[in-house]
């Protein structure tokens, strides 16, 4: 009975002042951790997760702070406590925020309260948050990665089968090829062969609902005129990268991707590796495929791909030029300009002292 007096005291001492709320969401259930301007613990409670947006309304004080891990269903949780008059919600990124705050007591109390303890203190590493129009171009995006790879896997599984049973078929997805599949009669391939023309129609609509919003979205635009890129990527380069703003400079948008070397370093030590690897796994492909038909068509790229083969060998030269379209990419949107008008064959793109003397001009 005292202990529930001395939390009704907490929260009555809470009014009209900052609270910090810490939950770590589930789909059914969520943990709350209210935290003090000080770091203590107003109080602790599990709640269900579609009374969330409620709870933290009608929670007593001027200013609420809350701190969401990210989960693949956050979006609509965020939509909704964003709409709460003075609520500020920072989504955390769950692997930095893992980094920063691992703790050998792993369970939902704890980790709702290090979410509410990072964002009092100033050091959580928040995602970023796109805008409506965008993630629907993430989903269309995603979709047509999806029935790609799906069209990728019905072929190999074909041309399996018919390895499996000593059967030659040249080019065998061809008008030609088909049809001399389709006369096997054999179920397996009739039935993957349905499927396939099934999955084309469906990405022929993919891409004709990418070419329209390529039509509409002016940073679409733009990253179209990039040598080696079409409508298909530029759309996904400009949905993932989002508000380039958020970026310092072009070298962080390249991180973002993934396509920056990972860096080791002790003492007087320092080396560099393997690209990081984080991102989209899925642009990242794509881009580098795009730069192997940029230094085809490209003579400024083809240039700078030759001299860094010489050094460093195909592999590093197509993904420093894959690194290089990303770079291009931002630096168009940033300045609002297209390949031709960026002219990045007159700038020395090593050195990024000239592009910030232009960038505040």
């Amino acid at each position: 009975m005292g202990e529930l007096k001395r939390k009704k005291d907490n929260v009555r001492s809470m009014t009209s002042k900052e609270v910090y709320f810490g939950v770590d969401v589930h789909e059914r259930e969520s943990q709350v951790a209210v935290l003090g301007r000080d770091g203590t613990t107003v109080m602790e409670r599990r709640l269900p997760t579609g009374d969330l947006s409620e709870f933290i309304s009608k929670f007593p004080a001027d200013e609420k702070h809350v701190a969401i891990e990210s989960v693949g269903f956050i979006r609509p949780i965020y939509q909704e406590l964003a709409k709460i008059q003075s609520c500020h919600v920072s989504v955390a990124n769950p692997t930095k925020v893992k980094l920063i705050g691992e703790s050998k007591t792993k369970n939902d109390r704890s980790d709702s309260f290090i979410l509410g303890d990072l964002l009092r203190t100033n050091y959580l590493p928040v995602s970023y948050i796109a805008d409506d129009k965008t993630m629907e171009r993430r989903y269309l995006i995603r979709d047509r990665v999806s029935y790609g790879l799906r069209r990728a896997q019905l072929k190999t599984s074909i041309r399996w089968m018919l390895k499996r049973r000593g059967i030659k078929v040249k080019g065998p997805f061809s008008d030609k090829g088909r049809e001399e599949l389709k006369k096997l009669h054999f179920r397996e391939i009739d039935i993957r062969l349905r499927d396939l023309e099934l999955t084309e129609s469906i990405i022929r609509e993919l891409d004709a609902d990418i070419a329209l919003e390529v039509a509409t979205d002016r940073n679409a635009q733009l990253l179209d005129t990039i040598p080696g890129i079409a409508a298909y990527t530029a759309l996904f380069l400009s949905s993932e990268l989002g508000d380039v703003n958020r970026f310092p400079d072009s070298k962080h948008a390249a991180a973002y991707i993934g396509l920056v070397p990972s860096l080791h370093q002790s003492g007087d030590t320092e080396y560099t590796g393997h690209i990081t690897l984080t991102g989209n796994r899925w642009l990242r492909r794509n881009l580098i495929e795009c730069a192997r038909t940029a230094i085809r068509v490209d003579p400024h790229l083809r240039k700078s791909y030759l001299k860094l083969k010489h050094k460093r060998g195909e592999r590093k030269a197509i993904i420093a030029i894959a690194r290089r379209l990303v770079l291009y990419a931002y630096w168009m949107l940033k300045r609002n300009l297209t390949y031709e008008e960026l002219k990045p064959w007159e700038r020395e793109w090593g050195n990024p002292r000239p592009l910030n003397r232009e960038s505040s001009s």
